[in-house]
């Protein structure tokens, strides 16, 4: 059953997760409403945190296009190597990934976009950022 959902959740992956650039209604097709609506700060960024599944994801939009992504479990769980891989590729836009050899980070191959690892809250957190 486990390898059945894992397998599951790579064939869906570019699919089951937004991607840098998607506008508003992309990312509501994908995770709902959200559970906390921000508005714009002064920069005019506004900030969405949505929950979908076993997931708290918060999402920057400038002009109403992602700008940056953030993925944490809500059970507060380390990440596995397939949420990693599905996770990247939602957001490779077809292109692939170069992994620092040193630590838990990626940059995409046209360096339009990089994602590492970092704990918030107490919870490993993906976060991926626009270049």
């Amino acid at each position: 059953m486990l390898v059945l959902v894992v397998m599951s959740g790579i064939a869906l992956g570019s699919h089951a997760f937004a991607a840098l650039g998607n506008n508003e209604n992309e990312i509501a097709d994908l995770f709902g409403k959200p559970v906390n609506e921000g508005f714009p700060d002064k920069r005019g960024i506004t900030t969405n945190t949505y929950q979908k599944g076993r997931y708290i994801i918060l999402v920057q939009f400038l002009r109403h296009l992602s700008l940056a992504e953030s993925y944490a479990r809500v059970d507060k769980e380390e990440f596995s190597q397939d949420e990693i891989s599905g996770l990247l590729a939602g957001n490779s836009n077809g292109l692939g990934w170069t992994k620092n050899p040193d630590r838990l980070e990626w940059n995409r191959e046209d360096n339009k976009a990089r994602a590492w690892m970092e704990t918030l809250s107490g919870r490993p957190t993906l976060l991926f950022e626009a270049q």
